[in-house]
C-alpha cells in the first residue's frame, strides 16, 4: 500500500511538472511577441506558470476538505520558493544587477507579504471583501509595473515562430494535463497522512509545497543558465504573491471564506513574515554568492526536517 502511494506518487508529480514546464515555455514565446520585460514576465508569466500547480492541488484539496493541506501548501510553497529557491538562484551569481526601476517592485512585495501576515496571525475569516481588497492591490500593482518602461531584449525560446494561436492551444492543452495529475498528487499525498499518521498541515507545508515548488526550481535553474537573472528572481516574487491571492480566492470561491489562524503553527506564520523579509533584503541590497545560497538551502531543509520531528 506504501509502495503504491509513493509511486502513483512520483508519477502524478512527474506529469504535473512536465505539464507545467510546457506551458511555461509556450508562454515565454507569447511574451516574446508583445516584448515584455523580463522581471514583468518573471512576475506575471512565469511565476503564474510555475504557481499552476499550487492552484490546482488547492482546488483538489479544497474538494476533498483538506484545508490544512490548503495552508500548509500556501506558506509552505513560499518558503519552499524564497529558501530553496532563491538559495539555487544566487548560488552561481557574484552580484545581483537591478535597475532603480524594479526597487518599487520588491517593496509591493514586502508590504503585500506583511498585509497577508496579519490576516494569519489573527483569528480572522478571509472572506470576499478581504478577497477584493487583495485583488486591488494586484491591480495597483500590474498597472504600475506595465507603467515601466519594456524590455528591449526578450527571452530566447525555439518556439517563437508558430502561431500565438498554437501557442495558447498548448497550454491549454498543458493545463489539462496539469489539473487531472494535481489531483492524483493530492490522492496520493492525503493517503500517505493517513499511513504515517501525519497531520495534513505538515504533508502540505512538506509533501505538496515542495513537489508543487519544483517547477519553480526548474524555471529558476533555466533562467540562470540563460542569464537571465532578472527573469529568476521575478519568478519568485511573483509565485509568491499568486500563490497568497490565487490560493486564497480558490479557498474563498469553494468554500466562502477561510481562516488560516488553526491551521497553522506560530512558527510556520512568523516563518513566512521571516523570509519575505530576507528576500527583500537580498534583493534590495543585491546580496548574492555560495555562501547565502548555503544558509539559505540549510535553512530550507532544517524547516523540513522540524515539521517531521
Amino acid at each position: 500500500m506504501i509502495f503504491q502511494n509513493f509511486i502513483g506518487l512520483l508519477v502524478s508529480l512527474s506529469i504535473l511538472i512536465w505539464s507545467c514546464d510546457y506551458a511555461i515555455k509556450n508562454s515565454i514565446a507569447i511574451s516574446n511577441v508583445f516584448k515584455i520585460r523580463e522581471i514583468f514576465v518573471g512576475i506575471f508569466i512565469i511565476a503564474i506558470g510555475t504557481s499552476l500547480p499550487e492552484f490546482a492541488a488547492t482546488f483538489q484539496a479544497l474538494k476533498l476538505n483538506s484545508e490544512g493541506i490548503v495552508a500548509g501548501n500556501l506558506v509552505g510553497s513560499n518558503i519552499a520558493n524564497i529558501l530553496l529557491v532563491g538559495g539555487i538562484m544566487v548560488f552561481p551569481i557574484v552580484h545581483l544587477n537591478l535597475g532603480k526601476e524594479d526597487k518599487s517592485t520588491f517593496r509591493f512585495f514586502l508590504i503585500f507579504s506583511f498585509l497577508f501576515f496579519l490576516l494569519i496571525i489573527f483569528n480572522l475569516n478571509i472572506d470576499l471583501k478581504l478577497g477584493l481588497i487583495l485583488i486591488f492591490l494586484l491591480i495597483l500593482f500590474f498597472y504600475f509595473e506595465l507603467k515601466k518602461p519594456p524590455s528591449e531584449e526578450v527571452s530566447e525560446n525555439n518556439i517563437k515562430d508558430q502561431s500565438t494561436y498554437i501557442l495558447v492551444f498548448k497550454i491549454i492543452l498543458a493545463f489539462i494535463a496539469l489539473f487531472f495529475s494535481s489531483r492524483y498528487f493530492i490522492d496520493y499525498a492525503k493517503n500517505l497522512t493517513e499511513v504515517f499518521g501525519v497531520a495534513e498541515t505538515t504533508i502540505g507545508i512538506t509533501v505538496v509545497a515542495f513537489g508543487t515548488s519544483l517547477p519553480e526550481v526548474v524555471a529558476t535553474i533555466i533562467s540562470i543558465i540563460k542569464k537571465q537573472n532578472n527573469l529568476a528572481i521575478g519568478n519568485i516574487l511573483g509565485s509568491n504573491i499568486a500563490n497568497i491571492l490565487g490560493i486564497t480566492l480558490i479557498a474563498i470561491f469553494i468554500n466562502g471564506e477561510i481562516n488560516y489562524y488553526n491551521l497553522l503553527t506560530n512558527i510556520d506564520k512568523w516563518l513566512f513574515l521571516i523570509t519575505s523579509i530576507i528576500f527583500f533584503i537580498i534583493i534590495y541590497l543585491r546580496l548574492a554568492g555560495k555562501l547565502i545560497s548555503i544558509g539559505l538551502i540549510l535553512s530550507y531543509l532544517a524547516y523540513f526536517t522540524y515539521q517531521y520531528i
